[in-house]
């Protein structure tokens, strides 16, 4: 009985899951692209390699203007961010760039990576490319990969956004049901995206338990985005990461009534975040 109904909640967490991750989850093709970018400069692909792993980002814009990174939460992929690359504001004072993180999207071969150190690694020659130090944007389970980045290249880096960022491990949920989708044969059964979703969050108390001790590393200002009526991310990550980052400048925007898709609900107040930052080039 007690497994029975163990199997109708994984079994119902599954059909959430993927109805809400058929929403932040795609692969782009060339021809929606220019259908979606249509009037605007086609963000141009790039592929590269990280260890024998091929990894994809887009970018779009003048390469003498300050770079901004967009890195997407767990399920994501670059377009994701699709709007802000053909923002105006931005167009006109950055060089945009959106990345599949390993697991999703066009880099989705060989699935998730399940440590934050590779996490940042498998994205650092993107950073080694541009022309100038980049901010990074990170929504999300992206939010604790741009501070790793930060921690970790701090000469590459200009300043972050974290926006709703899981970054607290005391503020970590449990996920129990996530061991059952890590074995078989349930893992044989979910799409792969699902898969790398899973396989890169059941670690995360852990991983940002070892980075708690490395935030006095960050060297760069920092915005911090949030929403009090964030389900998915407890507001009071926000708390935490102004804590840990007392020794650099920090902002805090911060709204009310917002949830945890502020890329797609408050995009103006990451924009906000990014210009912020802008000021200090």
């Amino acid at each position: 009985m007690k497994f029975r109904k163990v199997a109708v909640i994984i079994v119902s967490l599954l059909v959430v899951l993927a109805a809400v991750s058929s929403c932040l989850t795609s692969r782009m093709s060339d021809a929606e692209m220019n259908q979606y970018f249509v009037g605007n400069r086609v963000p141009k692909r790039q592929f590269y390699e990280v260890n024998s792993r091929p990894m994809h980002y887009v970018s779009v814009g003048d390469s003498t203007l300050p770079p901004v990174l967009f890195v997407h939460g767990s399920p994501g992929s670059w377009d994701n961010f699709k709007s802000f690359l053909k923002d105006t504001f931005l167009l006109n004072h950055c060089r945009l760039l959106a990345v599949d993180r390993p697991g999703f999207g066009y880099s989705e071969e060989g699935g998730a990576e399940d440590k934050l150190t590779a996490q940042a690694a498998a994205l650092l020659p993107v950073l080694q490319a541009q022309k100038k130090p980049v901010i990074l944007v990170g929504h999300s389970y992206g939010g604790p990969v741009i501070v790793k980045m930060a921690i970790d290249y701090p000469q590459y880096v200009k300043g972050l956004v974290i926006v709703a960022g899981s970054v607290d491990p005391d503020l970590e949920p449990s996920n129990w049901y996530r061991y059952f989708l890590h074995y078989p044969p349930l893992c044989w059964i979910i799409p792969p995206f699902l898969r790398s979703s899973n396989d890169e969050q059941l670690p995360l108390r852990e991983e940002l338990e070892k980075m708690a001790a490395e935030w006095s590393k960050i060297r760069c200002s920092v915005v911090i985005v949030q929403g009090k009526k964030d389900m998915l991310v407890p507001a009071d990550n926000a708390k935490f990461a102004a804590q840990k980052l007392k020794h650099v400048r920090v902002t805090t925007i911060w709204k009310e009534d917002m949830n945890h898709f502020v890329p797609w609900s408050d995009p103006d107040l990451i924009v906000e975040g990014i210009a912020r930052l802008l000021r200090e080039y």
